[in-house]
């Protein structure tokens, strides 16, 4: 509703679960001394593995 009075697109939804998991996925392991990041293939797993599958989530090489 908010969206379409402002004329705005809905984004991406996800659900309790899906936010859960991608937060530990994400930033899970960012504390550790030895953490170098993550590659764009690894991320766009994560993504898939969560079921996000929508082009927001994947960005071109």
């Amino acid at each position: 509703m908010w969206c379409m009075q402002r004329g705005v697109q809905r984004g991406e939804l996800l659900t309790l679960e899906q936010t859960w998991e991608l937060s530990k996925r994400w930033y899970g392991t960012r504390l550790d001394p030895n953490y170098r990041g993550r590659s764009l293939e690894q991320a766009q797993q994560i993504f898939r593995d969560l079921g996000l599958t929508a082009p927001f989530w994947y960005m071109q090489k």
